[in-house]
């Protein structure tokens, strides 16, 4: 009995350690957004942010039934006055929750960087060139 209870409370406390507190992200009025091609620059400030590189692409298509709606997974370069400061992957659910943990690229004194939305969305029928991606960047000003 004694190893039954053991076993039950042990399962429950590995269950309540896996479980992540995430923070939702949400675009405000002060937020800049823009698409960036695959292999292009965006400026913001003394800051460029150049979407390098899709890591993985297993969203589910959208003529396609599937348990779980995948993700994507691109890598950007953050650079500041010109200056590589480092890369930062990104993933991008394919259910569109934007998660701070997952979306944010880099945090400033001022303002967070963060990765958004992935176009095109796949279909079977299509395969997606890397050429023919766009990351929505966004730039959100911190609150004082």
């Amino acid at each position: 009995m004694k190893k039954l209870i053991f076993s039950l409370l042990l399962s429950a406390a590995c269950s309540m350690a896996s479980v992540q507190a995430q923070t939702p992200f949400a675009k405000d009025s002060l937020s800049v957004s823009s698409f960036v091609n695959f292999q292009q620059k965006v400026d913001f400030e003394d800051y460029q942010v150049k979407f390098k590189k899709v890591v993985s692409d297993s969203r589910c298509p959208k003529d396609v039934m599937c348990i779980r709606a995948g993700e994507a997974k691109v890598l950007l370069s953050i650079y500041k006055n010109g200056k590589f400061i480092k890369d930062k992957e990104v993933t991008i659910d394919a259910s569109g929750y934007v998660m701070e943990e997952n979306n944010l690229a880099f945090n400033t004194d001022d303002f967070k960087i963060y990765g958004m939305t992935l176009k095109p969305y796949p279909k079977t029928s299509d395969g997606i060139q890397d050429e023919d991606y766009k990351l929505e960047i966004v730039f959100q000003p911190k609150q004082l």
